[in-house]
């Protein structure tokens, strides 16, 4: 039995992956805010009717610190070890109410950096005792390189990124895989209205790749697949150059 909760289990892209996980015989967990709870139900009876699947929903709230200390134990009580974690929890402002509001700034943080490593950090310990187990993050081709159109935001994936390379050096010898997810801008609610995103992936492109290095136990995947190679492009961009560029 394969035991996995997705926290953010109501975004665009866990829609689809939620389906593609419960194909498979996985068994879920999903996690959202309390103002998510009709969809995740609607979500979880369409999984049991349709693949005929065991799901089980839950309320996380990224902000609630008191709660978040106490989240992982109540799952696991609940729902039984996790032997596996989706983290898709996180919001993107626009980068200019960032720059000019620091509060907005610092609560984008904490959704989408601060609470992922508290909660994730949890699960690791957890699955370092029992000796197996896998961790799923979702970053950013914007953690790349800082540039100036989403630096803020690029920000929070960046250091997610890293804490989860981090994370993956520690329990490499552990049995435990960690996979840092790096889509493009993708077709969500998340990026509606937003003008010239280049290359929009659809959400069931991006699910389908990710199931697939899930499966493959790979580290880190960018999906499209194309952003690999345009980031190690900008990436190694003089900056003489690079500074010239309306990115």
């Amino acid at each position: 039995m394969k035991r996995w909760m997705i926290i953010g289990a109501g975004s665009g892209i866990a829609r689809w992956l939620n389906r593609g996980l419960a194909a498979k015989g996985y068994v879920l967990y999903l996690a959202d805010r309390e103002s998510m709870q009709p969809n995740l139900e609607k979500l979880a009876t369409d999984l049991k009717v349709r693949y005929n699947a065991t799901v089980q929903t839950g309320i996380f709230e990224a902000l609630d610190w008191e709660k978040q200390a106490a989240f992982v134990n109540a799952v696991e009580n609940e729902f039984g070890p996790l032997d596996g974690v989706i983290w898709l929890s996180g919001i993107m402002l626009s980068q200019e109410t960032l720059q000019n509001d620091p509060d907005a700034a610092k609560c984008q943080h904490e959704i989408n950096y601060t609470a992922a490593m508290r909660v994730l950090s949890d699960i690791a310990n957890r699955m370092e005792k029992r000796g197996h187990g896998h961790i799923v993050g979702f970053c950013s081709p914007a953690g790349d390189r800082g540039r100036k159109s989403n630096y803020l935001y690029g920000a929070d994936k960046a250091a997610f990124n890293v804490f989860l390379q981090g994370l993956r050096h520690r329990l490499a010898r552990k049995n435990i895989t960690v996979l840092s997810v790096k889509p493009g801008p993708t077709d969500t609610p998340m990026t509606a209205g937003m003008k010239n995103l280049p290359m929009l992936a659809r959400p069931q492109d991006v699910a389908r790749d990710v199931i697939r290095a899930i499966e493959k136990k790979s580290t880190e995947v960018y999906t499209p697949a194309k952003w690999r190679l345009i980031m190690l492009v900008i990436r190694h961009l003089p900056f003489s150059v690079f500074k010239h560029l309306d990115l």
